[in-house]
């Protein structure tokens, strides 16, 4: 049901990093790729209360077999990040301006 919102993130988050969907959902280890999703993951639970299993089914169908704890590990991620780095909270409040 929110696969739309999912790909509206997806697309926000490659525009910011000036890379495309195949990218995001390459299995690489890419720190700007991998940040990417860890941001996609993050903005998809917390901002818009999307369960683990439902983001990692929507990574699938775009090419990136991850599962519910790689989904769960990257957002513990990206609370980290916010906790270290004040950027983050701008970044994210960027990225969440999505077209509905």
């Amino acid at each position: 049901m929110k696969n739309y919102i999912f790909k509206q993130y997806a697309d926000n988050i490659c525009e910011h990093l000036d890379i495309d969907t195949e990218e995001l959902f390459a299995r690489t280890k890419k720190p700007q790729v991998v940040e990417g999703r860890q941001l996609l993951y993050f903005l998809c639970n917390i901002k818009r209360q999307m369960a683990l299993t439902e983001i990692s089914s929507y990574a699938e169908k775009l090419g990136l077999n991850e599962d519910a704890s790689n989904v769960r590990r990257a957002i513990e991620k990206v609370k980290e990040k916010l906790s270290d780095d004040p950027d983050y909270v701008y970044i994210i409040k960027k990225l969440e301006e999505i077209q509905l």
